[in-house]
Parts: structure tokens; sequence; C-alpha cells
């Protein structure tokens, strides 16, 4: 905050050493897992939305920029702090209320995605969506980003379980939305909804649980070429049938993972998928998927209905994060998605790049929702491997708008990809989303830098 005194701040503020301003939280606020970085101002620890309240006025009147933050795990560069700014941390305020009787809970935006699931299962509840870094990101940062998971092919995605939102906004003030309202409104909590922190700092979140399904089979399947997996994805959707998972691996991500840890049943593939039938016909659902895959050249085949077992076959998508953390000087992620139809078209494309590029390029998802996440990795951080990524992530946005795809499936814009937001979105539409920024965030000081082009 350089020249500006934070005393008034510290005043209204229910705990004063909350606010961070000597520079002791610079490293740990910095950042989030992408390589983008900026060291904030100040930090405030808030344990209230009285104190985002009071923050959000402080810096409204004083012109500061805001990076909300959750727990820094977003891979789009959007808590990224803005130069000269405030990072609010809503990762204290943790309060969880499971109502088993209603089938929700209440959570605190700080509340970490696992824990949630775990606290709904003592009760014979669940809360599906489960993105990959479930067990460190919190419900505040899931709502920001649109987060989805392993599970979205059936039973859905972040916003499909909001049942209400409480927000401040860049005004600094408090919006609620849904069950939190008294009164019918418009919803307004879907605009909030993968808003990247843009348009309100989220509170409070209320969200529905469903009953625990039992689990279904567990099928690992190896095919020759990347085509092959991705089009036996393509009709296994197609034929109606909708499994509680379907996750893709191309050739180089399995080998990625097993140079970090050797898993089970497959090495040296042009590609993988790891399905799990659900629990209404698993036999019949297996046989049907066994039959499609077969039909597609599948290389090799194991179905496992014995769920300790399965845990061995899951390793092998468990290990793809951490071996790319790893083994990879620079990695870039990305997570773009295209229709179902589309899905053979856009590994075949990966895979193509893959062969011709100088850095290391592989891919993985959620593909029941055509939602892929391609690597860019670099065996070293150097001017010729950074301008290799920066061109091999051009080419890929270009080509999922080709296949009438979007940006980004559950990550977010942020910083990462804003410059190519012009290409899915025509001039009007960016400057109508510019519109509702203006009036629920006037003075432009909630994440000002994300999500729109500069």
């Amino acid at each position: 905050m350089g020249t500006i005194d934070c005393s008034d701040l510290r005043n209204r503020l229910s705990s004063p050493s909350r606010l961070i301003t000597d520079g002791t939280a610079d490293e740990e606020f910095s950042h989030d897992a992408t390589s983008l970085s900026t060291p904030p101002q100040a930090v405030l620890i808030a344990h209230s939305a009285s104190d985002v309240v009071a923050a959000v006025e402080f810096c409204r009147q004083h012109q500061i920029p805001i990076t909300p933050r959750g727990a820094g795990t977003g891979l789009s560069g959007g808590c990224v702090p803005s130069p000269g700014g405030l990072v609010i941390s809503t990762a204290a305020m943790n309060d969880l209320d499971i109502r088993p009787d209603e089938k929700t809970a209440i959570c605190g935006p700080g509340v970490i995605t696992k824990d949630l699931q775990d606290q709904a299962g003592k009760y014979g509840l669940t809360y599906p969506p489960d993105p990959a870094s479930y067990t460190e990101s919190t419900i505040g940062g899931n709502v920001a980003e649109g987060a989805g998971g392993l599970r979205c092919k059936r039973f859905g995605v972040t916003k499909d379980y909001i049942l209400g939102l409480e927000a401040v906004t860049g005004e600094g003030r408090l919006l609620r939305t849904g069950v939190f309202s008294s009164v019918p409104c418009f919803s307004l909590g879907d605009v909030l909804i993968a808003s990247e922190g843009t348009l309100a700092i989220v509170t409070n979140v209320a969200v529905c649980l469903i009953g625990s399904p039992s689990r279904g089979s567990t099928i690992l399947v190896a095919f020759e070429t990347p085509r092959d997996a991705a089009q036996a994805v393509a009709d296994i959707n197609a034929s109606g049938m909708i499994l509680t998972v379907m996750e893709y691996m191309d050739g180089d991500t399995i080998a990625l993972a097993n140079e970090y840890e050797q898993a089970e049943g497959i090495e040296k593939v042009a590609a993988a998928l790891l399905l799990e039938t659900d629990d209404r016909d698993p036999q019949r659902q297996t046989e049907a998927v066994e039959a499609i895959c077969q039909r597609h050249h599948c290389s090799y085949l194991r179905s496992e209905p014995d769920q300790e077992r399965a845990e061995q076959l899951w390793q092998l998508r468990r290990n793809v994060s951490n071996a790319a953390k790893a083994l990879a000087v620079v990695k870039v992620s990305e997570d773009v998605a295209v229709p179902n139809g589309q899905f053979p078209d856009l590994v075949a494309f990966v895979a193509q790049m893959n062969r011709k590029s100088a850095v290391r390029i592989n891919s993985y998802g959620h593909a029941g929702d055509g939602n892929l996440h391609v690597n860019f990795l670099g065996a070293t951080d150097s001017p010729a491997v950074r301008g290799e990524i920066a061109d091999g992530v051009t080419r890929l946005m270009r080509e999922t708008i080709r296949l009438g795809g979007t940006l980004t499936g559950e990550h977010g814009i942020g910083i990462a990809k804003r410059e190519y937001l012009p290409l899915e979105f025509d001039s009007p539409t960016l400057a109508f989303m510019r519109s509702v920024k203006d009036v629920l965030d006037p003075s432009r000081v909630l994440n000002p830098e994300k999500l729109f082009p500069m």
C-alpha cells in the first residue's frame, strides 16, 4: 500500500493483527499454482464478512486494487496480487454447518472441498463436485472459478449445487442470493459463479447435498492411438450411457506418471481411459463399455469391481499432477473444452503438436464433458522454451475455438488467458460483461487486471 496509511483500516477490523503489512506474508500470497507472481503490498486474513466489508470500503476510498484469495490452487493467475494491492484471504472463514434433514450445508468460503465431503459423509450424504485439488481447494475458490471435477459427467459441476451466496460487492455492500435472500429476486448468484473475484467476494455459500451413491466397477482401457480412445468416449456418450467418471490420458501423460511412480497395468501405450460405471446397473454398463472399446482397437482392458483393488488403478490418474510438478522445470497447464463429438479431433491435434514441438506436450482430463487439460512442460526455463510454450498455447486456443469449444472448462481466464478472450467473444459481448462489472464494482477495485483483455 506504499504511502497509504493503513491505521484507518486497522481500526475498522475486529482484530487489527489480521492485517499484515510488513512483507512477512509476501511469499505465501504472491502466487497461485501457476508460475505467475507479484508480491502484495498488504494481506488481510479475513475472519468475517464485516472484515471484508471494511477492507473493500477502505480500498474503494483510496483506489487500492483488491485480490480475493482462497487456497491459491488456481491455474489461471486469478489470485496473483495486483501491483500495489491488498490481498483479502478468506481461507480462515471456514465455518461449516451440515443440515442433514434439509440435505444442505452452509459453508464459509474457506471450507476445504474434501472436508465438506467428509463431514457430509457422516450423514450418508455427499457433495458431488470433486476437482482434482479437492484436498486443498476451498468452496469459495470453486465458486469463483466454476470448478468441475472427475464426477462432473454424471453429477454436474459447482454451479449445479449452489443454493445461495452471500458476497461483498465492489461498493462494500453485502449481496444475498438464493436461500440467503428473504425476497424473490433475479438469479444473481448465477452471475457471481465463475466471475473470478471480479464482481464480488464470496463470504458464505449454501450448497445442496445428495445421498452418497455406491460405486460401480472401475475400468482401465488402453488404446493404440489417442483418436481411438477419444472416439470410444464419443461413442459411449452417444449411446446414452452416463458413467460416473470418464477420464482420458494420452500416452505421454501415462509415461510421465509412470516415471514418477510405476502404476498398475499399462506403459508405452498411446492413450488410456479410466472409467467408473454407476451403481444402477454396473454389469450392463461394463459389458456395453467393453464392447465399444474393443470396437476401437483397445490393447488392454481390465474391469475391477473390487473397490480396494480399483484404487490401485486410480493411482495412475492421481500421479499426473504431482509427476508434472516434480519432473518439469516449467509447467503451463491449460483446460480447454469442446463438444463431445469434437473430442477426438482435439486430442489428435494435441498429439500432433507434441510430435512436432521442442517441449513436451501431453493431455488428460474429464472426457465425459469434453474438458481436456493440456500440459506444456519445459526441461529448462529459457526464453526459447517460454516462446515455444506461448506459441503452442496460442495454437491450442485457436484450434479449440475452431472446433466450437471454449477457452476454459474450469480453471478460469485470470491473467493467463485474458488475451485470448476475444477469440471466443466479440466486442459487444465483452462490452456487456464490463457493464455488469461496472454495476457491482463501479470503482473497478476487485481483481482489476483479471479476466478482461487489457
